[in-house]
């Protein structure tokens, strides 16, 4: 079984990260499949850290995907050559809009909180809007109301409780003193936005062991491994910090990020007291298992 996971990645390291979590759902299920991050992230080398094939293509403009110019992009060449019995597209539903139908293999959307915006655009030859009849199954992947009909399930974390260090192993490999409690501050978002929340949060300093990670420095991934060794995290409110931090239930800070489509603030103040158990990445592969 090939699968393809299609995701942009302009900014940070989001988007990749949820292509990990799907790989390491699979191989914690032990299913044997050919399963591929294709992307234009330049965070894609965080996927070597646990082993999951990636394929790097450069970004290109939304421009390039009217239907004039689709069928010339290096994604729809790249795409098709694969040639995938299962494609995963996270959020990017404009680059396959105008050739979904020509694909033969079964498709998977997956729809976090984005303002209804994302889902039309004018092209000057065509405006277009997401049709979600295109594909097999939508999913939402974390609770939020959209413009259309989605299948909820949990969100995608990368790992499962059992799967990260203990509290003792996660402070033995930092380094850090058992006696004192600590606080992990782990944050990306855009360039420039670490050394800034840093300085702001530089008083926690007098209280707790401080360590500081953000991917744009090859920081500590996969930094949820060793949340154990928190008594406070301090990270980003965009979809992988804010639901590593739910899943564990720990006590945080976020400090949300400017984004065009998406709003911290609101996960923040819709999705703060929800709680799950179940690993939406292992409930979206027993949903591919059974397409």
């Amino acid at each position: 079984m090939k699968v393809i996971y299609l995701t942009s990645g302009a900014t940070g390291s989001g988007r990749v990260v949820r292509g990990i979590s799907i790989g390491n759902a699979f191989r914690r299920k032990e299913i044997e499949c050919d399963y591929t991050i294709l992307s234009g992230s330049r965070f894609s080398f965080l996927a070597d850290s646990l082993n999951i094939k990636h394929l790097d293509i450069p970004l290109e403009d939304v421009e390039c995907f009217s239907q004039k110019e689709c069928q010339d992009t290096i994604f729809y060449q790249t795409l098709l050559s694969q040639n995938p019995e299962i494609i995963i597209v996270d959020l990017i539903w404009f680059t396959l809009h105008h050739f979904i139908n020509e694909l033969e293999c079964k498709k998977i959307f997956l729809c976090r909180q984005v303002d209804d915006s994302f889902f039309s655009i004018d092209f000057p030859d065509n405006p277009i809007s997401f049709q979600p009849e295109n594909y097999d199954r939508v999913l939402a992947i974390e609770p939020f109301k959209g413009n259309f009909t989605m299948e909820s399930i949990n969100p995608l974390v990368l790992r499962n409780r059992d799967e990260i260090l203990s509290r003792d192993d996660a402070i033995s490999e930092l380094k850090l003193n058992p006696n004192r409690e600590v606080c992990i501050l782990s944050y990306s978002g855009h360039p420039g936005d670490f050394k800034r929340v840093k300085k702001t949060y530089s008083y926690l300093e007098d209280l707790y062991q401080m360590v500081y990670t953000t991917t744009y420095e090859e920081g500590i991934f996969p930094v949820m491994d060793y949340y154990s060794a928190s008594d406070l995290i301090v990270c980003g409110a965009g979809y992988n910090s804010f639901w590593e931090v739910i899943y564990l239930n720990k006590e945080a800070i976020f400090v949300p990020t400017g984004a065009i489509f998406e709003s911290g603030e609101r996960r923040i103040r819709e999705c703060q007291e929800y709680s799950f158990n179940e690993n939406g990445a292992d409930q979206l592969i027993d949903i591919i298992m059974n397409l």
